[in-house]
């Protein structure tokens, strides 16, 4: 329970009574609205060059006492900054200098924003030399602190405005829940701290003569004035739309990345696994956040030395940035970015070379009776389809390419001459995909066009996939892309070029209809092909495109 107050009066401390307060009134007031939650402090010295970033540091030995957090803020040499717990008196909104609001323009829209959740005054200062913006929301009551994150990314979402660091950023955050670990909500510095370039700006952004004692009178004056019914009803709502918002069925795309994910936040667990990893980052680089270059490099080089178990494991540490620019080179000539063409076109002889051809498929046919004796007998050899593939190309160092040319060799339905039921095709998939294979001539350069909110075919956007190159599990929610509060979904539509572009890489591949059946079931579990969604159509394309563009080596070996 909670009871109001009104102006002048000091917020009630609710927590760590026996803690003694600073005798100076000022730095009471200091530590009963900032130092609510005193774990987890973040701190920093002063740069030489006043607008430059600090280095940031958190404090996880011990809890900052009230009288040290006071100490620690009027010295000109010591920055400090706090964290939320589960109430607040308060939240901010940061904009940093440069982005699309730190100015007096923008500032204006949001406060405009704000006032229709019932937050009707805010006090703005400078944040620090560098010139960035903080909007400090003060509140008369104790509030929950997740509800009222969640109530502000909804209201500033619903009204257009882009939350992402570099731009506008929210205090407190809309945290993940911590499953197995306590999550923390992220640390701001605190405000108006001596020789920290921190003052109180008009509307114009102009500086006013401001100390701490009337910076609290100002709060007090501010906070008296919110509508914290029309407030509490927000948060209310956010809260009931964040809990109860539907669950995107995962999508193959989805399921690829959350993999490749999975993969990478693992990291080493064992010697003799830098290969795998090492092609398993380039591959989320290449694809998912669409660089190349030395900016793929330098990503593969960043995740690769972060991931868990490297120091102990990786047994190529001295010889990494080769091992990892190698990796760089082979993503971008045999993956491409998500939503793309391929940037490479197999140019491996096919016909024209039939006795070179011949002699291959020989070679290759005996690599997989070897490989497929060698796993039976060691008792390894899967019998779940598609890690049967896998094993079976990786031994004999073949691609998934042609293997599926000899499902006689190793494809248990096949071997025994059963053909399963629930993969064959109707007369009308068979005339789709099962044209007379001949020499691929040349495809019209079409663009691919993919569903729009699977992928996009241009450039990445700011905030989206493939903003944050240190991130894998993505964040992004069902919420947000209409300005409404709450949303609701659209449908998608679907391009008939598909079929085409498909059918044209059966052909290049020399599949038989036997051959592009038998994939579809061991890759989209069991479906046949008229019953695939469009995504897993698209993404049936981008598989058969890179086993074309991989021209018979398979980028695992």
């Amino acid at each position: 329970m909670t009871a109001s107050i009104g102006v002048g009066e000091k917020p009630r401390r609710t927590s760590h009574p026996t803690e003694p307060l600073p005798a100076d009134p000022t730095g009471q007031r200091l530590c009963e609205i900032f130092g609510h939650y005193r774990w987890n402090v973040i701190s920093a010295e002063p740069p030489e060059d006043a607008t430059a970033k600090p280095s940031w540091t958190t404090i996880k030995t011990h809890p900052i006492r009230p009288r040290a957090l006071w100490d620690q803020w009027q010295d000109a040499h010591q920055l400090i900054g706090v964290r939320f717990t589960h109430d607040t008196y308060y939240a901010l909104i940061d904009l940093d200098a440069g982005g699309a609001y730190s100015s007096a323009e923008g500032v204006a829209q949001i406060r405009a924003a704000l006032e229709t959740i019932g937050i009707t005054r805010t006090l703005l200062i400078r944040s620090s030399w560098r010139n960035g913006l903080h909007l400090y929301l003060p509140f008369a009551e104790l509030v929950n602190t997740f509800d009222l994150a969640v109530a502000l990314k909804e209201c500033l979402k619903a009204q257009g405005f882009q939350i992402k660091a570099g731009q506008l950023e929210i205090f407190p955050n809309v945290k993940a829940y911590g499953v197995t670990s306590f999550t923390e909500y992220n640390a701001h510095r605190l405000p108006l701290q001596p020789g920290s370039g921190s003052c109180l700006l008009d509307d114009a952004l102009n500086d006013l003569p401001c100390n701490l004692a009337r910076f609290f009178w100002l709060w007090d004056g501010a906070a008296a004035q919110q509508d914290l019914d029309t407030l509490r009803d927000a948060m209310t709502i956010g809260r009931d739309n964040h809990r109860k918002r539907p669950q995107r069925r995962s999508q193959p795309v989805d399921t690829w990345r959350h993999d490749l994910d999975l993969e990478i936040t693992e990291g080493w667990t064992a010697p003799g696994q830098t290969n795998h990893l090492l092609k398993t980052i380039a591959c989320y680089g290449r694809v998912f956040e669409g660089l190349d270059g030395q900016a793929l490099i330098d990503y593969i080089l960043r995740i690769a030395t972060r991931c868990p178990g490297y120091e102990q494991y990786c047994r190529h540490q001295h010889d990494i940035e080769a091992r990892v620019t190698a990796w760089a080179k082979a993503a971008e000539k045999y993956y491409w970015p998500l939503g793309t063409t391929p940037s490479r076109e197999s140019s491996a002889p096919k016909n024209n070379l039939v006795p070179f051809n011949q002699r291959q498929s020989e070679d290759a046919q005996h690599r997989i009776r070897t490989a497929y004796r060698e796993l039976e007998q060691a008792g390894t050899l899967p019998d779940q389809i598609t890690a049967r593939a896998k094993a079976i190309a990786q031994t004999a160092h073949v691609s998934q390419q042609t293997l599926y040319k000899h499902l006689g060799l190793w494809h248990p339905y096949h071997q025994e001459g059963v053909i399963n039921a629930e993969t064959s095709f109707s007369a009308d998939d068979e005339a789709i995909l099962a044209e007379p294979c001949q020499s691929p001539e040349p495809l019209e350069k079409k663009g691919l066009h993919p569903l729009a909110k699977i992928m996009k075919g241009g450039a990445f956007p700011q905030g989206g996939v493939g903003s944050d190159p240190n991130s894998f599990i993505p964040e992004r929610g069902v919420r947000g892309d209409e300005s409404v509060f709450p949303q609701a979904s659209e449908g998608e539509a679907y391009d008939p070029e598909l079929h085409e572009q498909i059918q044209h890489q059966i052909r290049r591949l020399g599949w038989s209809a036997e051959s592009i059946r038998q994939f579809i079931a061991d890759h989209f579990e069991g479906k046949r092909w008229f019953v695939l969604m469009e995504e897993e159509r698209l993404l049936l394309l981008y598989r058969l495109r890179m086993l074309d563009a991989l021209g018979g080596e398979d980028l695992a070996t």
